[in-house]
């Protein structure tokens, strides 16, 4: 194997990592043209055939190919360019791009700006070891993963647009490798009741209040259920009650409210028997009152939980690669969140998550990131070091 020259130069790569953030791509709406334009040509000018894919108007996927002989497998490395929208305590400007020392601040410049720059400079230091690789390296970087992925590595995967022997997305770990991710179910409860004046509510059926009634059942008879559902390595199922909305007036009935609910799964649940729970819920709170009134459950969003064998070869890989560059050993872990591993993996591609530019303090909690807190950063040090670890990893897999 060809030594890789060792972590990238810190101000290139804080260059770099402040041109991503300061080109806004909240999602919604996304709009992650610009940044797919700056990873591109950034991707052709190290030598890689690349192309930009919309999914929908403004919504850019990029898809780059380095050729190998032929005589080796195929590496994905996937990263995604939405951010979440920025928290309203900002004391910076979430999108300046600021730079401290080796700190650069931004919106969802760890969650995953940097990755995507350690993707990109890990290239480069393949690229200068002048190492012809045996397999093909695919890297895409995506649109709309934190709203679900679905005109994203969702998109590139119904679409057939890339295919692969193994993949990393290279999400922000910490010193672990990720091996299984929670799904997620978005659902909107409208209730129907029947309008009526404030001054005699009786001639009315008030939505806002049947509705309080779905919500204490889902949280004090469905929860308590899907507690006793364990996994050995992801939190157990939950439901957050995200937003509400009914009613119009003080002096009238509610005869309409709707609450969005985010139902997270495990690893082993089905999305259909979880929504099945939620609406035999609604159903029954429904039969035991004495009023009439009607509900709909309308879904918005999923995500399929996933998870890989710990021994899988992509994983060792990644594990051989954290050891060779930093000499400690990655642990294994998960994620409470949703990422785009399961999309990949549905395909055939075993993938995991690794990003190893978070930096995880001693005492960290087990599922604790900032990763979308106010002043959100990362060290460039880690990123760097990130960097020369994908570098190492793709020289493994496929030099």
């Amino acid at each position: 194997m060809a030594p890789v020259s060792g972590p990238p130069a810190l101000d290139a790569l804080g260059d770099f990592l402040q041109a991503l953030v300061r080109i806004p791509s909240v999602n919604p709406p996304g709009g992650e043209g610009p940044v797919a334009r700056l990873v591109l040509d950034r991707l052709q000018a190290l030598g890689l055939d690349g192309r930009i894919v919309e999914s929908a108007p403004g919504r850019a996927n990029v898809v780059a190919h380095l050729a190998g002989s032929g005589r080796g497998p195929t590496l994905l490395l996937n990263g995604h360019m939405d951010v979440q929208p920025p928290a309203a305590d900002w004391t910076r400007d979430p999108f300046a791009g600021e730079r401290d020392g080796t700190r650069v601040y931004g919106q969802g410049v760890m969650d995953m700006k940097a990755g995507l720059a350690a993707m990109l400079f890990a290239v480069d230091a393949v690229r200068r070891t002048g190492t012809r690789l045996a397999g093909d390296l695919v890297l895409t970087a995506v649109a709309d993963e934190v709203s679900g992925g679905h005109r994203g590595t969702g998109f590139l995967v119904r679409e057939g647009l890339v295919r692969a022997d193994v993949g990393v997305v290279c999400e922000p770990t910490g010193d672990a490798v990720r091996i299984a991710h929670r799904g997620a179910l978005w659902l909107e409860i409208e209730v129907r009741g029947r309008s009526a004046h404030g001054g005699r509510p009786w001639l009315g059926v008030n939505a806002i209040s049947k509705l309080a009634r779905i919500m204490r059942a889902l949280e004090d008879e469905l929860l308590p259920r899907l507690a006793t559902r364990t996994h050995p390595l992801v939190p157990a199922p939950t439901i957050n009650l995200g937003t509400i909305r009914g009613g119009t007036k003080f002096n009238l009935v509610a005869d309409r409210a709707t609450l969005e609910l985010d139902r997270r799964l495990v690893p082993g649940e089905s999305l259909d028997a979880a929504r099945a729970e939620i609406e035999a819920v609604c159903a029954a709170v429904q039969a035991e009152d004495r009023e009439r009134f009607e509900y709909r459950v309308r879904e918005v969003m999923r995500v399929a939980p996933a998870e890989i064998a710990p021994d899988a070869p992509v994983v060792e890989a990644c594990r051989r690669a954290y050891r060779a560059v930093t000499g400690r050993e990655a642990a294994l872990a998960a994620t409470a969140g949703f990422e785009d591993a399961h999309f990949l993996i549905e395909a055939g591609i075993p993938t995991a998550m690794f990003g190893p530019y978070r930096r995880t303090a001693p005492d960290e909690p087990r599922f604790y990131s900032a990763s979308g807190m106010p002043d959100e950063w990362v060290d460039l040090r880690d990123v760097a070091t990130a960097a020369a670890i994908y570098a190492r990893l793709i020289l493994d897999l496929l030099g």
